[in-house]
């Protein structure tokens, strides 16, 4: 049995936005079990500050892999500078049954510009994470992240950035990285890694992403897949400011 764990990273590298930009920077789901089959579950997004389509989401649609979708509703708002807005969403969710289910959120304002991502500002951001309820494993929490998807790097400098993920059941941890997904959660068409320098890749142990070094200033998205491991056996899969060329900037999202 698995869980698993999709996080999208999204860098910026000196990217100056147009009126065109939208606000959809970075993005995580999170849950706590909460007893029986009840959860409850987190979503964090991490917003464009100047667009006002951020501040008009007081709530977001999450499908709960049960057939069911709801609104849940904003809870955080909170302005972190450098153009980055802070938006966290909670709702508990009870599960009529033991199984395997993967909570989804979509946002069609990806931001606009994105290099890697081809006419990006049409494509949606989509976040994932996987919720497993078996009696026999046991309770079941997923991975939290504990450094905030806001980080600074530079061109041609080596680029290292570590989501700090811990899981509050014990579990052991993996990471790769993916595809970026967008619409219906379909890889993305014509997607590609950032390009390096020499290499970009993360370190499957310990979490840390290595990029020697960015190549070029923009906008950049990259996903890390993060796998739980409960005795040997693989448990959960999550997925989850534009500054000078000097200090670029670098978030997590999908």
């Amino acid at each position: 049995m698995k869980r698993k764990l999709l996080l999208v990273i999204g860098f910026l590298f000196c990217f100056v936005f147009t009126a065109r930009a939208t606000h959809q920077r970075a993005a995580e789901i999170t849950y706590k079990w909460l007893g029986g089959n009840a959860y409850e579950f987190t979503l964090t997004c991490y917003t464009y500050t100047p667009s006002p389509a951020g501040l008009q989401r007081d709530s977001l649609l999450v499908q709960w892999g049960d057939g069911m979708e709801e609104y849940i509703p904003r809870v955080v708002l909170q302005n972190l500078g450098e153009d980055y807005t802070l938006n966290v969403y909670k709702q508990i969710h009870n599960y009529s049954s033991s199984g395997a289910y993967t909570i989804s959120m979509e946002d069609a304002n990806r931001n606009f510009g994105v290099i890697n991502v081809p006419n990006s500002v049409m494509v949606p951001m989509h976040i994932e994470t996987e919720l497993v309820i078996n009696p026999f494993l046991g309770n079941n929490n997923s991975v939290q992240l504990l450094n905030a998807p806001v980080d600074k790097g530079c061109v041609s400098k080596l680029y290292l950035h570590n989501p700090s993920a811990y899981d509050p059941d014990g579990d052991s941890l993996s990471y790769r990285l993916v595809t970026c997904k967008g619409q219906d959660g379909i890889e993305i068409p014509g997607y590609t890694l950032p390009q390096a320098s020499h290499s970009i890749e993360i370190d499957p142990v310990t979490g840390e992403l290595r990029w020697d070094a960015p190549i070029l200033q923009g906008e950049y998205n990259v996903a890390i897949m993060v796998e739980e491991w409960r005795h040997g056996v693989k448990v959960l899969r999550q997925r989850p400011a534009c500054d000078p060329m000097r200090r670029p900037v670098l978030p997590r999202g999908w």
